[in-house]
C-alpha cells in the first residue's frame, strides 16, 4: 500500500471500498505553456535595422520568453489518531469519520480553516478505529505559476559575444498554498501553513564567450 500523505493506516477487511482511492501522485490537470517572442527592434529585425552600434547594443536584439504552468491541487488523506498507550511502536494513522463536505465551501475557505472540523469527526469506539472516510477523498489548492525571461545575444567585438539574461520565477508572484493539515486529532486541523511555490525570485546572468 502507498504511504504518503500519512497513508499508514490498517486495512479495514469489512469495508475494503474503502482503501481504494486516488495514489498521492494523481494530478488529472497539468499543463504547462511556453512562448519566446524576439521583439522586432534591431540589426536584422523589422524596425532599427539601421541603427548605430551603441543604439542596437542598448535596445536591439530582445527576446522575450515565458513559461506557464497550471495544475491541479495533490490529494489529501484525512487522518486521526488514536492513543498510543500499550503500543509497542508508534500508534498508526486511521481515516475518520465524515458527515458531509470535509472541504468548507469556497467562499468560507480560509488558511485558517480549509477543512471543516463540523463534518469530520474521530470514531469514538476504542474497538472499532475504523471511520468511514475513504483515502485521498480531498484535494488541496491548485497550483498557477508563471516564469519569465528576458535575454539578449550581442556582440562587443567579432571575437566576444555576449549573452544578457534577466529571470523571473513566480513572475505574477501568485500565492499558491500548499495542503491543509488533515489529521483530525491535531489542533491545527484544516489549517494551512506551508506554500507550494516560493515568492517572486528575480536572476541576472552575463555571461561572455570568447
Amino acid at each position: 500500500m502507498e504511504t504518503a500523505n500519512g497513508d499508514n493506516s490498517r486495512v479495514n477487511y469489512l469495508n475494503l471500498a474503502s482503501e481504494k482511492g486516488l495514489g498521492g501522485y494523481d494530478q488529472p490537470f497539468n499543463n504547462v505553456t511556453t512562448f519566446l517572442y524576439d521583439l522586432p527592434f534591431g540589426k536584422g529585425r523589422k524596425f532599427g535595422s539601421n541603427w548605430n552600434k551603441a543604439s542596437d547594443l542598448v535596445a536591439g536584439g530582445w527576446r522575450l520568453s515565458a513559461i506557464n504552468f497550471s495544475g491541479s491541487g495533490s490529494p489529501v488523506n484525512l487522518t486521526w489518531g488514536p492513543s498510543a498507550q500499550f503500543q509497542v511502536s508508534g500508534a498508526p494513522n486511521y481515516r475518520p469519520n465524515i458527515s458531509g463536505n470535509p472541504v468548507m465551501p469556497e467562499g468560507q475557505r480560509t488558511v485558517q480553516r480549509w477543512l471543516n472540523p463540523e463534518t469530520v469527526s474521530n470514531p469514538t469506539d476504542p474497538r472499532f478505529p475504523f471511520g468511514n472516510a475513504g483515502r485521498n477523498i480531498v484535494r488541496g489548492p491548485a497550483i498557477h505559476q508563471m516564469n519569465f525571461g528576458l535575454h539578449k545575444d550581442f556582440h562587443i567585438t567579432e571575437k566576444f559575444k555576449t549573452e544578457f539574461r534577466m529571470e523571473a520565477f513566480n513572475f505574477l508572484n501568485k500565492t499558491n498554498l500548499g495542503n491543509p493539515n488533515a489529521n483530525r486529532s491535531s489542533g491545527g486541523f484544516g489549517t494551512i501553513t506551508g506554500l507550494n511555490t516560493p515568492a517572486r525570485e528575480i536572476q541576472f546572468a552575463l555571461r561572455i564567450a570568447f
